[in-house]
């Protein structure tokens, strides 16, 4: 199978586990009232979370095919840029509300996005191992 089109139905899968689990917390202790009037909500965080995962994951599969010897550093690279503009999504929503919910929610969607991107370098790097032993 193409290593695109695998990575994508695990970014898929991810995002659907996910958000089922989060949406589903949020229902079952009465918590989802808090997005009124926020200007965000938990699909926006995982459509934000999923669409910077997928550009981050085709940069590194750019990497990979033309330089396959820093796909590590452009993970690094990429991260730093990722948390840059994850900072200018949620930057309006800092300290908007008394109990940090905007603020929990977010850091619980960035880093299911940061563990997918980490999972795409590392399967990236271990698949040009497996190339090298060939």
């Amino acid at each position: 199978m193409n290593k695109f089109l695998l990575l994508v139905l695990v970014l898929l899968a991810v995002t659907g586990i996910c958000f089922g689990i989060h949406y589903a917390i949020l229902k079952f202790n009465d918590l989802d009232h808090w997005w009124i009037g926020s200007g965000y909500s938990l699909s926006g965080m995982y459509i934000f979370g999923a669409v910077s995962s997928l550009v981050m994951m085709m940069v590194y599969l750019g990497l990979d095919y033309s330089m396959p010897q820093q796909t590590g550093f452009g993970f690094l690279v990429g991260m730093t840029i990722k948390a840059g503009a994850s900072y200018f999504y949620i930057k309006d929503g800092v300290n908007l509300l008394e109990n940090d919910f905007i603020e929990l929610n977010f850091l619980i969607v960035f880093f299911v996005y940061l563990l997918f991107d980490a999972f795409v370098a590392y399967f990236l790097v271990n698949q040009q191992d497996l190339e090298l032993k060939k």
